[in-house]
């Protein structure tokens, strides 16, 4: 009792359930290499032919927890919608391998009907080709006179002629069938269009019963469901994922402005730093011209002083000498 509880919870909760995650030596994933990803999408296919000729792969070696499938659904991001696309193809591309074994077997029978059927043709006894060709001869009559009966409004009548034509159809298969059955094998039974399986023309109801109800007719049946279902779901994901890439694909462009705005206002910032500097640089220039200008107007000043001084020291000295020559004279 004790380790049946145990496994429910197991399968409900994974095993490392009571571990601390940071002492987990492996987090339980579905995307782990050890789930079963079939059953994440569909079913595992290994059970549907246990012990049957198309058992090629076994048992079924990887996990199956319930743990894994309900975390498989409750995830619903981007990421497991891939991944989930991916687990659909790897699967459909199994039940397309496992079909195509059952279309071989269509196929190699269709073949030997129709070579066997050509052969027989030139050996059927006279007797039975003039008894077919006399009968193929009034299902035609029959037909056209159903037809004229129905142009000229007689449906009662017409509809009879019809009926007396199929039966008539059927008479002809019979004999048809009554002949070939004992001589060519190939029309003595049908190939399951489901499974693959030979079937007898003359099966009871019961056999056929057992045919529909065996593991491989239920195997094959429940692939060809399952393959609509996964192909269906493809597209779903292919719609969603597709939209998903164009809104990423929109967020990418929206980012791509927004750096090209950002990088352009550093740049147009950058220039107008660029045109502060030559702007200072050129009031720096200015003022130093000024500077140098001023200076210039200083020197011509001390020297309009200078020589202004030696003016009027000359003018000094000329007089005084004026005057001393003046002294002079008196003297």
């Amino acid at each position: 009792m004790c380790d049946d509880s145990r496994y429910i919870l197991d399968e409900l909760f994974g095993k490392e359930r009571n571990v601390v995650a940071s002492k987990r030596k492996n987090d339980a994933h579905y995307w782990n290499e050890d789930v079963c990803k079939n059953i994440l999408v569909s079913k595992c296919f290994n059970d549907l032919w246990k012990h049957t000729k198309y058992d090629h792969e076994g048992e079924c070696s990887k996990r199956h927890d319930q743990f894994f499938i309900n975390e498989f659904n409750c995830d619903k991001s981007i990421k497991k919608q891939q991944r989930e696309k991916k687990y659909i193809e790897e699967a459909i591309a199994y039940i397309q391998d496992k079909l195509k074994e059952v279309d071989k077997i269509l196929t190699k029978h269709e073949e030997q009907v129709e070579q066997s059927s050509k052969l027989q043709v030139a050996d059927r006894p006279k007797e039975i080709q003039d008894r077919l060709d006399n009968m193929e001869r009034q299902i035609n009559l029959l037909t056209d006179q159903s037809e004229k009966m129905g142009e000229q409004g007689k449906i009662e009548e017409s509809e009879r002629l019809i009926m007396e034509a199929d039966n008539l159809k059927k008479a002809r298969e019979d004999v048809l069938l009554a002949y070939e059955g004992t001589n060519n094998p190939f029309k003595t039974y049908k190939i399951c269009e489901v499974c693959g399986a030979r079937q007898s023309l003359y099966e009871t109801e019961n056999k056929v019963k057992t045919h529909l109800d065996g593991r491989i007719h239920q195997g094959f049946s429940t692939i060809r469901v399952e393959l609509q279902k996964l192909q269906q779901r493809r597209l779903q994901l292919e719609k969603i994922l597709e939209e998903e890439a164009r809104k990423q694909e929109f967020k990418e462009d929206i980012a791509k402005d927004v750096q090209l705005d950002k990088e352009k206002l550093i740049k147009e910032k950058k220039e107008k730093e660029k045109e502060k500097e030559k702007e200072k640089e050129k009031e720096k220039e200015k003022e130093k011209e000024k500077e140098r200008s001023r200076s210039r107007d200083n020197s011509k000043d001390k020297s309009k002083k200078k020589s202004s001084k030696k003016k009027k020291d000359k003018e000094k000295d000329r007089s005084k000498s004026r005057k001393h020559n003046k002294k002079h004279h008196k003297h």
